[in-house]
């Protein structure tokens, strides 16, 4: 399915590591698991198969990853993370940003990326087990996220409050980014206004969005 969208990072698809040391490996280690975890979940990865995608040996791959719980720290703490993480930090430096544009931001960005987004609403959805190696994980990220965003000295209308508003727009763009994947060749922007026609509804927004 996202495969039909052409990005995810560098070196995909059937990228393969052409020297077994340096970040270049650990690259395309981490690209061929954001592949393998889209597709088949954590379960269904193995670390051969990762190991058969990029030209090394099993032994190779875990040399770079240290193990398979840790090639996923890396793809969803780092990969997945770092740049909304960025993206937030920029606001934390601003006088009064607006919430709508840190979503545009983050939805542009999610925009350019469809396989680590298959992969988080892949595992998302498979670590509601709690025994899966993700699910503290999920369960701590929203608290994180919202928690990070709430030092943000927004620009709000007169008598809304930022947390609410946070959590129902980070919750929409979550479901927004399953119809997204479900449905390759979507505007994730243009499908993204339309929810801040919804959240955001005008004349009370008027200047804030």
């Amino acid at each position: 399915m996202a495969t039909k969208h052409n990005a995810a990072g560098p070196g995909l698809p059937g990228v393969r590591a052409d020297a077994h040391d340096g970040p270049g490996s650990r690259q395309a280690i981490a690209q061929a698991a954001i592949r393998g975890f889209g597709q088949r979940g954590y379960y269904g990865t193995s670390l051969q198969s990762i190991a058969d995608q990029v030209g090394m040996t099993k032994a190779g791959v875990l040399h770079h990853a240290g193990s398979k719980e840790g090639l996923l720290d890396l793809v969803l703490n780092d990969m997945y993370d770092g740049e909304s993480r960025r993206l937030i930090g920029e606001c934390l430096d601003q006088p009064r940003p607006l919430i709508a544009h840190l979503w545009r931001r983050t939805v542009a960005l999610n925009a350019r990326r469809p396989l680590l987004v298959q992969m988080f609403s892949t595992l998302s959805a498979e670590a509601l087990d709690p025994a899966h190696p993700a699910h503290t994980y999920f369960q701590r990220r929203e608290r994180s996220i919202i928690d990070t965003a709430l030092n943000v000295r927004w620009s709000l209308p007169d008598g809304v409050r930022a947390e609410p508003v946070l959590r129902t727009g980070f919750s929409a763009m979550d479901g927004l980014q399953l119809r997204w994947l479900r449905t390759p060749g979507q505007d994730l922007r243009a499908m993204w206004s339309e929810c801040e026609d919804a959240l955001m509804p005008l004349p009370l927004w008027s200047g804030y969005r």
